[in-house]
């Protein structure tokens, strides 16, 4: 079987924290080719960032997908309820967070990351949420492009991002075409 037949497909669990965490930090790594030689990732893999996103994993709220190719995850999404604040409590109402979407390299192009965030489109949709944002870096061309090609609209907000040591711009879909959600993809969803 080849292309994304042969993959199979599971929700996400905190048990995944640390398959997960070497995903994101692998992803991180892949940023030095715009980012530039004196940008550092941040350690995701280390025992603490293992240890957030099992909590992060097991919190009320959050779901994540995984795609496997043989039992090996080559690429994962995970939405939350949208806070005001990375740190904060406050939550906006009716709006999904979507804080991951990482594929495999080898995994670039097969329509895959598609796959994984129409999926979690569909979830957020389905779970009554009438929009959902994402933060991507400013300098991440690839991503911006393929968030657009997918109906994502940059909305404005950018921020620096500390944990990261880049400048990052939020962008939002709308899930319903109810009333209360009319202009949520071109709203700011940041505190």
């Amino acid at each position: 079987m080849t292309g994304l037949r042969r993959l199979s497909f599971r929700a996400g669990t905190p048990a995944d924290a640390p398959v997960l965490a070497r995903a994101v930090a692998d992803g991180f790594e892949g940023y030095r080719a715009w980012a530039g030689p004196a940008w550092r990732p941040p350690d995701e893999a280390s025992p603490r960032g293992v240890r957030e996103l099992r909590e992060r994993l097991a919190a009320p709220g959050v779901w994540s997908r995984l795609a496997l190719d043989d039992g090996r995850v080559v690429g994962h999404v995970l939405f939350e309820p949208a806070r005001t604040h990375r740190d904060w409590d406050g939550l906006v109402p009716g709006v999904a967070h979507v804080a991951h979407v990482f594929v495999d390299e080898e995994w670039w192009g097969t329509g895959l990351a598609a796959r994984l965030l129409e999926a979690a489109v569909v979830e957020a949709r389905s779970q009554g949420y009438h929009a959902a944002r994402l933060w991507t870096p400013a300098g991440q061309a690839r991503a911006r492009a393929f968030y657009a090609r997918e109906g994502w609209r940059e909305n404005g907000a950018t921020r620096f991002e500390p944990g990261l040591g880049l400048d990052i711009v939020e962008l939002t879909i709308t899930l319903r075409d109810d009333e209360s959600a009319e202009n949520a993809d071109t709203r700011r969803f940041t505190g």
